[in-house]
């Protein structure tokens, strides 16, 4: 790719469901800086193409932060809402599904990468 990275894509054939892997050493900062560019240009494509940004496992952090390429203001406001209706005390998973303060800005500066390793 343009970032020069090692990607890899396991795919289920029958319904489209693109599960693509970039390989990295997490302690390359300009590494972990073309991943995270290449992964936004993943979803860009995906989207621009029709797709979506979801298969089987739903939105979680790596592509929260993508839903507004997918979904309008007005869209992701309904789901807050929806969301906080059966979640009013925001316990169950925080920070997950819908785009957040803790942007992927911060994550590239630095703020996130402690709690994103803990996740592997």
């Amino acid at each position: 790719t343009e970032e020069k990275v090692l990607l890899s894509n396991v795919f289920h054939a029958g319904d489209g469901n693109l599960h693509p892997n970039i390989s990295y050493d997490s302690r390359d900062a300009d590494e972990v800086a073309r991943v995270v560019k290449a992964g936004e240009r993943i979803l860009a494509a995906c989207i621009e193409m029709g797709g979506s940004l979801s298969g089987e496992h739903g939105i979680g952090l790596e592509k929260r932060d993508a839903m507004p390429l997918l979904f309008g203001p007005d869209d992701l406001d309904r789901f807050a809402q929806v969301r906080n209706a059966f979640n009013p005390q925001g316990l169950c998973n925080p920070d997950k599904v819908l785009p957040g303060p803790k942007t992927c800005v911060e994550f590239r500066r630095g703020v996130d990468r402690g709690r994103l390793r803990r996740r592997r």
